[in-house]
């Protein structure tokens, strides 16, 4: 877990590069968190979205 976006956000951006898997930051109160596509179940808020081959 993050409490900083902007950290949440490169690492997440790092890994979907890495990985070449799409992966979102979602938001827990007020933290922040990185999850894979696959694993997104829809009961999350997502900030961001990545996808590496957008």
């Amino acid at each position: 877990m993050f409490t900083d976006i902007k950290i949440a956000r490169l690492n997440a951006l790092g890994l979907s590069k890495t990985l070449m898997i799409a992966t979102m930051v979602i938001g827990i109160g007020n933290q922040f968190a990185v999850i894979t596509a696959d694993e997104f179940d829809g009961d999350v808020t997502v900030i961001n979205e990545y996808d590496p081959f957008a």
